[in-house]
């Protein structure tokens, strides 16, 4: 049995008049010509069968059926322009030699052509950069009834329609084909065929692998992403490639693939199956980048926050001592104001207080308590340096940036990071950029003694 592929509900909406009041007036409103083509009938009801024959080859645009009975709001609407009564169109539809009189006469008068292989010829070859973006069959569909409207052909049967358009979408699906994997040398063949294999150490393919994508907010994770990052450049599929076709159908392969194993694609036919990882290679190589932009993100942020915690417990530990000191010091200050106004021995003010080795002695703790003058946890963040050391190496290796003119400063900056982790150089040179650094980061990035692979 031949599977349907429009359901009965597409096909009533392609086949079938409108009935929404607004649709009646847009498509259904008979012009004077009309009315005055209609008038030569003879009798009511033939009338209103000529008139309603007319609507139906306009639009949808196809003949009244057989036994066909037109919507009650359609027969209504056609009437009142016609000034018949509804009724009468019960006369007309007993007549089936009418009907076919009719039709005849007014495809003739419309100049409507039979819908046969050369209107479907012309349809297909029109119809397939349309395809090639959008292959839904209702999308397919509906272009091909507007076009007959558009080209005075009439609509074909909905088989007819069917067939022409799952035609148009597997030619278009093979024009895919050819355009992604046009050009692929041996080499990259191989190695996307590779990644239906697989891998010794888990037994998993290698497209399994590469779809997990780590979650962890860890150094490891970052370098388990730059190993996937590495794995798909190696295959050798340039980007540019994936502009042969168009975006959403391109997305729309990935999406099929993500529903399909590794062993099903491997299965599939040689260029069905190249087209098919070239674009999860596109999909994956822009994701993986993704993931470590954002794993990037995370990872510097978790340094902060833990440099900002860290700067916020040693503050709150050293607290009640900072107070009581605060307090006495107080203390102190008023004694010392007393004494001026008094004029008395400010020393003497001070030893009222506190015993003066005391004093002292809490002078002392005082500076080891005390923070630098700006109060900045930046200043603990080298103190991450190892955890960072881990990853950015490999993480500016892997990634090339760009950026405005005014970033040009920052981009110098990595490109020799770049070149000392290569040459494994301890230290910047003179002539390091430093336009970029903001005031607030100038005190914690040293000149020429700046570590590298530390941005």
């Amino acid at each position: 049995m031949r599977r349907q592929q429009l359901s009965e509900t597409q096909i009533a909406a392609l086949f079938d008049p409108t009935t929404d009041p607004r649709e009646l007036v847009r498509h259904y409103t008979l012009s004077e010509a009309d009315i005055a083509m209609i008038r030569w009938c003879r009798g009511d009801h033939s009338r209103l069968g000529y008139a309603l024959m007319l609507c139906y080859l306009r639009h949808p645009g196809r003949p009244l059926r057989i036994s066909e009975r037109p919507p009650a709001a359609l027969v209504s609407f056609v009437a009142r322009q016609i000034d018949v009564r509804p009724e009468t169109i019960d006369d007309y539809l007993s007549s089936e030699q009418n009907r076919r009189r009719h039709a005849a006469e007014l495809q003739n008068r419309l100049r409507l052509r039979p819908f046969g292989r050369r209107p479907a010829a012309e349809l297909a070859s029109w119809l397939l950069p349309h395809a090639i973006e959008n292959d839904r069959l209702a999308y397919l569909a509906e272009l091909v009834m507007e076009e007959c409207r558009q080209r005075r052909i009439a609509a074909p049967p909905p088989r007819s329609l069917e067939r022409l358009c799952v035609e148009l979408r597997y030619q278009a699906r093979r024009e895919i084909e050819r355009r992604l994997t046009g050009g692929l040398s041996a080499e990259q063949r191989r190695g996307l065929d590779a990644l239906t294999e697989r891998r010794a150490e888990t037994g998993q393919s290698w497209l399994v692998w590469l779809r997990q994508m780590p979650e962890a907010t860890k150094p490891a994770a970052m370098l388990s992403l730059i190993e996937r990052v590495k794995h798909v450049r190696a295959i050798g599929i340039d980007p540019a490639r994936g502009h042969r076709v168009h975006q959403a159908r391109l997305a729309q392969l990935v999406r099929e693939a993500g529903r399909t194993t590794a062993q099903h694609i491997a299965g599939f036919e040689r260029q069905r199956r190249h087209a098919t990882l070239v674009g999860v290679t596109l999909d994956l190589s822009a994701n993986l980048t993704d993931q470590a932009i954002d794993l990037f993100d995370r990872l510097v942020g978790t340094m902060f926050r833990k440099a900002e915690g860290l700067h916020a417990r040693a503050f709150q530990a050293d607290g009640r001592a900072i107070n009581e000191r605060v307090r006495l010091y107080a203390r102190v200050g008023d004694a010392l104001i007393a004494a001026r106004e008094a004029k008395q021995d400010p020393f003497d003010a001070i030893t009222a207080v506190i015993p003066w080795e005391r004093f002292r002695a809490s002078v002392a703790e005082a500076e080891t308590l005390a923070r630098s003058e700006e109060f900045d946890p930046y200043q603990l963040l080298g103190e991450h340096y190892t955890g960072v050391r881990r990853w950015t190496p490999a993480f500016l290796a892997t990634f090339t940036f760009q950026g405005v003119p005014a970033a040009a400063s920052l981009l110098r900056a990595i490109d020799m990071l770049r070149d000392m982790n290569d040459a494994a150089r301890p230290s910047l040179p003179k002539s390091a950029p430093t336009g970029f650094i903001r005031e607030r980061w100038a005190r914690h990035v040293p000149a020429r003694r700046y570590r590298p692979a530390i941005l």
